[in-house]
């Protein structure tokens, strides 16, 4: 009995050591290879608040098309610039908040995600228009708004800001 015994926890011990010690799960910031970290905490965090929320549906589709113009903001850049390690941050970043707006819009109907992403794309395209013709003043303040909404820290009081527009 005593062999199996020590067998048994042989096989514990082993597979204890075998899984992986998980990063915790607040206050994530993306730096390179945590991203997946800081879409789960971005996406947790802004669950909890709309959950929390009187205005749960409306702040959710606030949520997912600024996630939206984000996305295709951050996208949009990575083929406006020559730099290759901006490039691929935007990249980085387009991808993380193409992974948090998928998470988001998850409970809503598809046909109201559509619209959401349509009215994004058609705000987007326009600011990426006057970039080439005025610069980066016309999108600093959604610029802005995409870092408050990608830090776990900061996104309660981005998405109060989102509701008052």
């Amino acid at each position: 009995m005593s062999g199996s015994r020590s067998a048994i926890l042989l096989m514990v011990f082993g597979v204890l050591l075998t899984t992986p010690v998980l990063p915790r799960l607040a206050h994530a910031q993306s730096v390179a290879g945590d991203s997946l970290w800081t879409v789960l905490d971005v996406t947790n965090a802004i669950n909890a608040t709309i959950e929390e929320s009187k205005e749960g549906v409306e702040m959710r589709e606030k949520a997912v098309r600024r996630f939206s113009e984000c996305s295709l903001m951050y996208g949009g850049l990575s083929t406006m610039t020559s730099n290759t390690e901006t490039r691929k941050n935007y990249v980085t970043a387009q991808q993380a908040t193409a992974e948090i707006e998928f998470q988001l819009a998850k409970p809503l109907q598809q046909e109201k995600r559509l619209e959401l992403e349509t009215a994004a794309r058609q705000s987007v395209a326009m600011m990426l228009r006057t970039v080439k013709a005025e610069g980066t003043k016309e999108i600093a303040p959604l610029l802005k708004s995409c870092k408050a909404l990608n830090d776990s820290r900061e996104v309660r009081g981005a998405l109060q800001a989102l509701l008052q527009n």
